[in-house]
């Protein structure tokens, strides 16, 4: 089932609204140098809004691009409705040939490919060129995200960016030096969806 993609500034005000309460909260930390890792089971899971494209061997009018319902759900042609939320693309696949081979078909092959991970933000703020909500990719870091959002303007203070994340403490803010990272002195910070990343002004 096709719809129309939520409007992108909804978006950008919410993480605005998440940025401004996480400096005011009592478990936010300042200033902390090495946010902790990302976990190793971070794998990419589908939830609502996310567009996939379903592909069924040999069975065009079976195929398309199809977005995951605020249920969890995806639509299909000719069969019920299948959960995909909170499954990775091939487990949904499996979900999929299921539906399938119950309604319709025998021995369905099906591949799922993630077009849009509308479920899995980021947001870049501050002094970048195009600041904004961006899909999250389990490969991001903090200088390929300010990259993705044109880098940093010419009055950004980048070795002043601020990484927000929630944890199960509440939110806490990781000072990054992009700078330094630029330059080889520090590593470069992986990413987890929900994380903002904000540059400020030099001088602020």
């Amino acid at each position: 089932m096709r719809m129309g993609l939520l409007p992108g500034a909804v978006l950008l005000a919410g993480a605005i609204g998440f940025l401004g309460g996480a400096t005011c909260l009592g478990g936010t930390r300042e200033g902390d140098l090495s946010p902790p890792p990302v976990p190793a089971d971070l794998r990419p899971v589908l939830g609502a809004d996310d567009v996939i494209e379903i592909r069924v061997f040999n069975e065009p009018e079976l195929s398309g691009e199809f977005r995951v319902g605020s249920d969890g759900d995806v639509r299909l042609p000719l069969a019920d409705a299948v959960k995909v939320a909170g499954f990775s693309p091939d487990q949904a696949a499996e979900k999929i040939v299921a539906a399938y081979n119950a309604k319709v078909l025998r021995d369905a092959q099906v591949t799922v490919f993630v077009k849009q991970f509308n479920s899995r933000k980021l947001f870049v703020l501050g002094q970048v060129r195009k600041p904004g909500p961006y899909p999250f990719d389990a490969r991001m870091t903090v200088i390929g995200a300010i990259a993705g959002a044109g880098g940093t303007t010419s009055t950004a203070d980048a070795n002043r960016t601020s990484l927000t994340r929630e944890s199960d403490e509440g939110k806490k803010r990781y000072n990054i030096l992009v700078d330094d990272i630029h330059r080889g002195i520090s590593p470069d910070v992986p990413l987890m969806p929900g994380d903002i990343i904000f540059v400020p002004e030099s001088g602020l």
